[in-house]
């Protein structure tokens, strides 16, 4: 059901903050200690006064069971939420993102639910060790590479995101309360008595918009040492095994720190022994005041999730009372009668207009009252709720910097405050413990509660893969890919498009792509119409390994098309319902794919007038059929039979015409390249066997589009096939390898490629075999559309969008990435790489919108904002610089050097 998000946050509908605030407090909801209270806040009655330290802090928590915490009073369950991805959703799907959410939490109705939200570091040293065993033959250039990384890991601020819900499971009683001091499982026998109703709450927090898994093991221990220790780093825990923790247990997370306060303290201090060494860290709790209008989706961002964007740790924590209907309704009652009151006191007693604000506030309230009674599909339920910031620093002056900073998040929509009492605030981060006051108690619809959206994230990639940069969007946080993820574990495609205008930086990423894959034993073959990926071989990680090849200088045949199109394998198709029969047929193809190809070359060697007409056309098609289409055949049998057909008293004119200007082309320098001389023997089997092939065609024209054919140089008109030619030949090896061996193609300049229809048929190719060969192909283009034009799209795996400023070409990017067009994603492509124009500097970081394509069989995709960022490899930085730069060969050696000396080579 569609849901107006913008009408509810709007003026018209806004929160009931702007009502007058009547705190109703009630015992029976919360454990109060000291004084209770009624109708004032309960901060008066406790000063901030310096506390106890460790274990004599008198912590509520007395044991833990599984997912359950439990103080002498009430049992709480704790779960897990599953990141939900944010970032280019469209409107629509976002709404119906907070309506899943609202709805799930609506039928905890009469329940209260706890929310901590805080961050487990990068796991730096776990992803080292997952992508050195992900890697085929890992050398140890890839081990300097994997050391850089982790450095450049560490050196930032990178943490995953955790979000936990605990739901209220009710009282114990005080036969219990007693018992449980005596007898140590007690906690496992109230499990046992409550399973059915932990059953009910387990399936709903697993239900759509949560997606929540019960906190157990690892993740309860991580919430109680990131409890205990607050705005204090934390050791990573190694994996917990125990799913239960007595009183003395708990000791582990809290014998080891202090906490203090001074009386009216701005902060409050935490001192923890867990780690290496002494920790301190002085910890400020902000308050959620009062909260204007919102836009959510349609213009703003989750409001709890904000605080993601900082680059400091922020911890949440709150809790609400999901309110019955009729307590709501009771209540709004209540308060229209007093506002009623107050009207009749102004206009029977004195005579005089009441303010307006008063009018508003009854309207509002009776608007409620008829929301509760005439709802009944839950997302009319409202809220009731207190909800806490925490930031920390290592001085008292830094954490209240970063408060401020905070502060001016949220302005001007979302008021702010930094109350007294700060002790007992920060104490409410820690499960179990009571509310510290009644103060700034929040109402509001139960779909701007779920407007928050508590679990949003920016993810992007796995966890296996290299690094190749950082989410730049709605969080920072590292992006890791593995680009033999799609055919090997979703079963999905390896096709890569690269796509992005001049100077997107397509060619940085793919060489360094192409840099780290191959370190870890992949095998690569790279077409370079540039010539400036060349530098690759030439890095110290790839010395002896590699071999740059420029197919201009080659000898002729180097790109005889009938070796270009390989034999298919009988093993190929060994999965196959009839083997002998797609094997076959296989062959049949690819021997008419070698006569496609043959011609469209031979064409191009043919004057534009001539090769226009028809019956040339014809002419040469009867020629390459007449001709055998083996890999080891040549275009030499394709003049013969021309030879044979247009010589003589009744040879025909037109064959002798094309013989002729075949003959002339087969002397020229460029086109000797497709013919394979009988002396030479040379059949395109070239091939060479290195890990890094790099087929250079440097000095290859550029071909100007704004002239007609007919005024095409011969330089121009040989590109063409001479580029299709070396796409082929840059595909030639794959295929000779194992089947289910890693291998990967690079292909630049792609839209050139397409334009040639065996050109067209070759990125099919490639986008049909990914899977069954194991390929990760990279193919770079400066429009989407020569991807979509070719009717791949299905076929597509990951996708990389550069900056692009072309109306027409931005729409075609958000048909490649999946997006919607015309809500607004089109202007994101040209605000890539936003930089003053003096940065923009050899290495400088790249923006691209990043498509993991892990969206297949039940994979979890994900579409981010990502800067890629290859700047802590100096070697590969100065060899990817594709931009003129007269100094570039010195900083080339300079890097090397370095490099060598590191891997202690004189």
């Amino acid at each position: 059901m569609h849901v107006n998000l913008k009408g509810l946050f709007g003026k018209n509908k806004t929160t009931t903050d702007d009502e007058p605030v009547v705190i109703d407090y009630d015992p029976s909801e919360e454990e109060a200690t000291g004084d209770r209270l009624k109708g004032k806040s309960r901060r008066a009655a406790h000063p901030d006064v310096p506390k106890p330290r460790g274990a004599a802090m008198g912590w509520a928590l007395s044991r833990v069971a599984n997912h359950v915490t439990f103080t002498d009073k009430r049992m709480i369950a704790w779960y897990v939420l599953d990141p939900q991805m944010w970032s280019f959703r469209s409107v629509a799907d976002g709404e119906g993102l907070i309506t899943t959410h609202a709805a799930q939490v609506a039928e905890l109705v009469g329940r209260t639910i706890y929310g901590r939200i805080t961050t487990r570091p990068y796991p730096v040293a776990t992803w080292a060790q997952a992508a050195w065993e992900n890697s085929p033959a890992p050398t140890k250039g890839f081990q300097a590479i994997l050391e850089r990384d982790q450095l450049q890991l560490r050196n930032r601020m990178q943490s995953d995101k955790l979000v936990y819900f605990g739901v209220d499971m009710g009282t114990r009683s005080a036969v219990v309360d007693v018992a449980s001091r005596i007898v140590s499982d007690v906690a496992r026998r109230e499990l046992e008595a409550l399973q059915a109703k932990l059953d009910e709450t387990d399936a709903i927090m697993a239900g759509p918009g949560i997606e929540a898994v019960p906190a157990v093991g690892n993740d309860m221990a991580w919430l109680l040492a990131r409890s205990f220790a607050l705005g204090c780093p934390v050791p990573a825990q190694d994996t917990v095994e125990e799913f239960a923790w007595e009183k003395d247990d708990l000791d582990e997370f809290s014998a080891g720190v202090e906490w203090s306060a001074e009386p009216l303290a701005q902060s409050v201090r935490v001192d923890s022994s867990q780690g290496d060494g002494p920790i301190r860290r002085h910890v400020v709790v902000l308050t959620v005041g009062r909260m204007g209008e919102m836009f959510i989706p349609e213009k703003e961002e989750p409001w709890i999730a904000k605080t993601d964007k900082l680059r400091f740790p922020v911890e949440w924590s709150f809790r609400i009372d999901v309110r019955r209907p009729e307590d709501t309704a009771r209540e709004m009652n209540k308060l229209a009668d007093r506002i009623n009151s107050q009207i009749d006191h102004y206009v029977k007693d004195h005579s005089k207009e009441p303010p307006r604000q008063l009018a508003r506030q009854a309207a509002r309230a009776s608007e409620v009252e008829d929301e509760m009674r005439s709802g009944f599909d839950g997302l009319s339920t409202r809220v009731r709720g207190w909800f806490r910031i925490a930031v920390s620093g290592r001085t008292e002056e830094e954490a209240l910097a970063r408060a401020k900073a905070v502060q001016t998040l949220y302005k001007p929509g979302i008021k702010l405050e930094r109350e007294f009492d700060q002790y007992r605030l920060a104490r409410e981060f820690v499960p179990g413990e009571p509310l510290a006051n009644s103060g700034h108690t929040r109402r509001m619809p139960i779909l701007k509660f779920a407007a928050g959206v508590p679990a949003a994230t920016a993810e992007v990639g796995d966890k296996r893969g290299v690094l190749i940069g950082y989410t730049a969007g709605f969080a920072e946080r590292a992006v890791t890919w593995d680009p033999w993820y799609g055919p090997e574990v979703v079963e999905g495609s390896g096709l890569v498009p690269c796509v992005g205008g001049l100077g997107a930086g397509k060619s940085f990423l793919m060489g360094g792509i192409v840099y780290k894959t191959a370190a870890q034993g992949v095998t690569w073959t790279v077409m370079d119409p540039s010539g400036r990926l060349t530098a690759l071989a030439d890095l110290p990680e790839f010395k002896g390994v590699s071999k740059a090849v420029n197919l201009l200088n080659s000898e002729p045949g180097a790109l005889n098309p009938y070796a270009l199109v390989p034999e298919p394998q009988r093993e190929w198709f060994r999965r196959e319902k009839d083997p002998d029969t797609a094997w076959r047929l296989a062959k049949s193809a690819a021997e008419a794919q070698r006569r496609d190809l043959t011609y469209d070359t031979l064409r191009w060697c043919l004057p534009p007038a001539t090769a226009a007409r028809e019956d040339v056309q014809s002419v040469l098609r009867d020629a390459i059929s007449a001709a055998e289409a083996r890999p080891h055949s040549t275009i030499e049998a394709v003049l013969i039979a021309l030879r044979a057909r247009g010589v003589g008293e009744h040879g025909d004119p037109v064959t002798a015409t094309v013989h002729s200007r075949l003959q002339e082309a087969k002397e020229r320098e460029l086109s000797r390249l497709f013919f394979a001389t009988p002396h030479s023997g040379n059949r395109g089997e070239n091939q060479t066997e290195a890990r890094l092939t790099i087929y250079s065609l440097k000095g290859l024209a550029q071909i100007s589009e704004t002239k007609a054919v007919e005024e095409w140089s011969y330089d121009e008109l040989m590109s063409r096939p001479i580029l299709n030619l070396a796409a082929w030949s840059a595909l030639r090896g794959v295929y000779r390898a194992d089947q289910h061996e890693r291998k990967g193609v690079a292909l630049d300049e792609v839209h050139e490629i397409t334009k040639v229809s065996t050109g067209a048929t070759l990125v099919q190719k490639i986008a049909t075999d990914t899977r069954k060969h194991n390929i990760s192909a990279l193919l770079s283009t400066q429009n989407a559309s020569n991807v979509l034009g070719q009717k791949i799209n299905n076929f597509v795996g990951a996708a990389f969008v550069g900056k692009t400023t072309d109306a027409d070409a931005q729409k075609e990017n958000c048909r490649l990435l999946g997006l919607p067009t015309g809500v607004g994603y089109e202007e994101t492509f040209g605000r890539l790489s936003m930089r003053p124009r003096r940065s923009m500097t050899t290495g400088t970081p790249r923006e691209f919108i990043f498509r993991d394509g892990m969206g297949g069989d039940g994979g979890r995709g994900g579409v981010e904002r990502i800067r890629v960022d290859f700047t802590n490899h100096e070697g590969l930085s100065a060899a990817l610089n594709t931009t003129a730069d007269p100094t570039k060969r010195r900083a080339l050696q300079v890097a090397e050097e370095r490099e060598l000396e590191e891997a202690g080579v004189a």
